[in-house]
């Protein structure tokens, strides 16, 4: 058994993040179907977006993993999805949402954010992964997660760093890699507006840890074997866009 099992096996959820273990309801519910009715018309209007490859999604939970040059990422993924946008949760940067009082009282529970520490160390990983824990627990919600860790201001992708894979391992959540483009025209960073353009997500077919479990072993040789793995695979679906 992992150092991280063992952890997770007596850690709990932060009494602030309890949000996260429930379905939005009331005035939280109305605002979530309002987001998700403006994200609709929107890429079906204004920025028309293609989704190939939804065939490829597993059955719930699952961890999308993408590129990400933009905010407006997370909500093209959720359409991709297929889903309400209620059953996907966001792994988010806790210095950038968290931090700032007006983010974090209203995203938050929008996006259904989940903090995450940039300067990560044991003690903060294993709260992340009890976040995602009770998240997807909770009526088999899916996550969303940047494997860059921030946002790309050039459109083009950056090394892509271990902390997805060491979620999906502990967890035993199927990685769904994804290309998304466009996104980075339409809303790039520092951004105030949409401009229409036409987007895509394309969608790859699930990595399951547990395959890399068996094929490797224990130890963190299996987060490094999924990220190269999750990397060439976000890589190989840019290529379809050509």
């Amino acid at each position: 058994m992992s150092s991280f099992q063992e952890l997770l096996k007596e850690a709990e959820l932060e009494p602030e993040y309890g949000y996260l273990r429930k379905s939005p309801r009331g005035i939280a519910a109305m605002w979530h179907k309002f987001f998700e009715l403006f994200c609709r018309v929107l890429f079906n209007v204004w920025c028309p977006l293609k989704v190939v490859g939804r065939e490829n999604l597993p059955s719930a939970p699952f961890m999308f993993c993408s590129n990400h040059c933009s905010h407006m990422d997370s909500a093209a993924l959720m359409y991709a999805g297929g889903e309400d946008f209620e059953q996907y949760g966001m792994v988010a940067a806790k210095d950038y949402f968290f931090d700032n009082q007006k983010r974090n009282s209203f995203l938050s529970r929008l996006m259904n954010l989940i903090p995450a520490d940039r300067g990560a160390n044991r003690e903060s990983i294993v709260k992340l992964m009890v976040a995602c824990r009770e998240f997807t627990t909770h009526g088999h919600r899916s996550l969303i997660i940047y494997p860059e860790g921030t946002r790309s201001q050039t459109g083009e992708m950056s090394p892509m760093k271990k902390g997805p894979a060491m979620i999906a391992t502990e967890l035993s959540l199927p990685i769904v890699p994804v290309y998304i483009y466009g996104t980075h025209r339409a809303y790039p960073k520092g951004g105030k507006f949409f401009k229409p353009t036409r987007l895509r997500v394309y969608i790859g077919e699930a990595i399951d840890p547990n395959r890399f479990r068996e094929e490797h072993g224990g130890g963190r040789m299996i987060y490094s074997a999924i990220t190269r793995e999750m990397e060439i695979r976000i890589h190989k679906l840019k290529e379809l866009h050509g």
